[in-house]
């Protein structure tokens, strides 16, 4: 029997949106998937600020707020290997401290 516990990232199904909407207690039904062009454009062509980061403890991965729209905001989860990937999420539903104890608030 194998096991589907990863260290640095908790259980499997915790990745991508599952690990947004676990992260920020939020329906993953609210969390967009985003193009890494259209998100990597909106960072770094856009008139965004940073909110947060928050930074994994056992791990190189994070999770960074910008604030697109007074209504929007687009997080940034980038990867122990350096992958982005991007999501779309409203403001109203960003908690500035995370919900998981596993991750810190850096920025």
């Amino acid at each position: 029997m194998s096991s589907h516990e990863n260290r640095s990232q908790g259980p499997m199904d915790r990745r991508g949106r599952n690990l947004v909407a676990h992260l920020f207690d939020v329906d993953i039904e609210r969390i967009e998937s985003l193009s890494w062009s259209l998100g990597n454009q909106i960072i770094a062509e856009g008139d965004t600020d940073q909110r947060f980061r928050f930074d994994h403890q056992r791990s190189t991965r994070t999770v960074t707020a910008f604030e697109v729209t007074d209504y929007t905001c687009v997080l940034r989860l980038r990867t122990p290997v350096g992958r982005e990937k991007f999501y779309g999420i409203a403001r109203a539903d960003l908690e500035p401290d995370p919900i998981a104890a596993d991750w810190v608030r850096t920025a």
